[in-house]
This record gives C-alpha cells, sequence and structure tokens, in this order.
C-alpha cells in the first residue's frame, strides 16, 4: 500500500493550527484533576511498528477514525485501510513539537475531567458508547472555546489526510491519482530516478 504525504497546504495548516498556543494553562488546569483524569477507556490490541503514537493514544485515533470517516456505500471501510496506522505515518513525518502537540491534544480528548466539565459525563471517551461520542465530537466542534474548536479541526484534518490519502479511496472520489513522474519531495523513498530531490519549501531534503 502507498504512504500518503499530505499536500503541503494541509501540512501548513495543521501545523499553524497546532503551534497558535493550543494549550495554554489549559492542560495545566485539567491534567492533574483526580481520579476523572486517571480514568482509562478500554485497551485495543496495537499493530506492530507504531512509530508515533502510544496505546492509549492509538485507542484515541481508532476511535476518532470510526467517528470521523463513518461507512459510506462506494467507499473502502476506514478500518479496512489500517487508517488509524496511517496517521500515525503522517505522523512521524510532521517535528518533533508538532508530533508533541497532538499527543497532548489527544491526552486532552480521552480525559474524562474536561468531558465531565464541558458534558456531564464521567467516562473517558473511548469507553463512551458511540452516540455520545458523536456528541463529544459536535460540542467540541461547536464549542465557544477556540481551543477546542482547533483541537477537533486539528484532529479531524488529521484523519481526513490519512485516509483520503490513500490510494484505494481515489476512486470513488473521482480523483485519479497525481501526475505521472511528479514526486513529492517529503516522500520517505524518493521515486524520481536520477532526477535529483528537489528541497522542500522552507526546508533541506
Amino acid at each position: 500500500m502507498k504512504m500518503y504525504l499530505p499536500p503541503r497546504h494541509e501540512k501548513a495548516s495543521r501545523r499553524s493550527v497546532l503551534k497558535k498556543g493550543l494549550w495554554g494553562g489549559l492542560l495545566l488546569a485539567l491534567g492533574g484533576g483526580g481520579f476523572l483524569a486517571l480514568r482509562k477507556g478500554p485497551t485495543v490490541r496495537l499493530p506492530p511498528n507504531l512509530l508515533v503514537l502510544d496505546e492509549r493514544e492509538y485507542a484515541v485515533i481508532s476511535a476518532l477514525v470510526a467517528r470521523l470517516i463513518p461507512r459510506r456505500q462506494g467507499f473502502p471501510a476506514a478500518e479496512d485501510l489500517d487508517t488509524a496506522v496511517a496517521v500515525d505515518k503522517v505522523l512521524a513525518m510532521e517535528d518533533d513539537s508538532a508530533r508533541r502537540e497532538v499527543k497532548q491534544l489527544l491526552m486532552l480528548f480521552e480525559n474524562a475531567l474536561p468531558t465531565f466539565l464541558f458534558g456531564g459525563r464521567t467516562r473517558a471517551f473511548t469507553a463512551l458508547p458511540t452516540d455520545e461520542q458523536d456528541q463529544v465530537l459536535v460540542e467540541w466542534m461547536s464549542s465557544r472555546l477556540p481551543l477546542r474548536r482547533t483541537g477537533y479541526l486539528a484532529l479531524r484534518t488529521l484523519v481526513n489526510a490519512a485516509y483520503y490519502g490513500n490510494p484505494a479511496v481515489w476512486g470513488a472520489t473521482g480523483y485519479p491519482g497525481p501526475p505521472a513522474g511528479i514526486y513529492a519531495p517529503e516522500a520517505p523513498v524518493w521515486k524520481g530516478g536520477d532526477v535529483p530531490r528537489p528541497a522542500p519549501l522552507g526546508g533541506t531534503p
């Protein structure tokens, strides 16, 4: 299966969302909130060779993939494409600060304390029924707090990038694929043959 590389505008958008003071004092205020903060959801079976995510983070991503990419006629199922694993691979191509902030965001999303404060629920996100998970997503998406709205946008963008970037999905969307001979400078394996790998915008190869 080909590895998805997010378009440059998606990477820039996600990084800008994550680096605009996303956390501030809220993590400090909520991170140590007693037994609710320590409540965990069900464990999931970890795939081999994850590059970035740990067990809890992977469980949250798996739950988010299931809710953000529901089954649709004519589209491959997200779980059949190992979309949660693809998210891990996309994160592996980000810089350290972006990866760290995504991991913090996942744990804030899972944390039962903000879930209780904002929605009156006392269980971690991954332990909620699917209909309540959907409600939590709507609450983050429509929150008056910029922190929650931008956090939701960051996670949705990440999941969509991992799913819709898979070549197995392109046929369902009508996308024919990249033109022949065009290769992303950031690709882990350069397939440009004898053509020198160009430097990415704003960096070195």
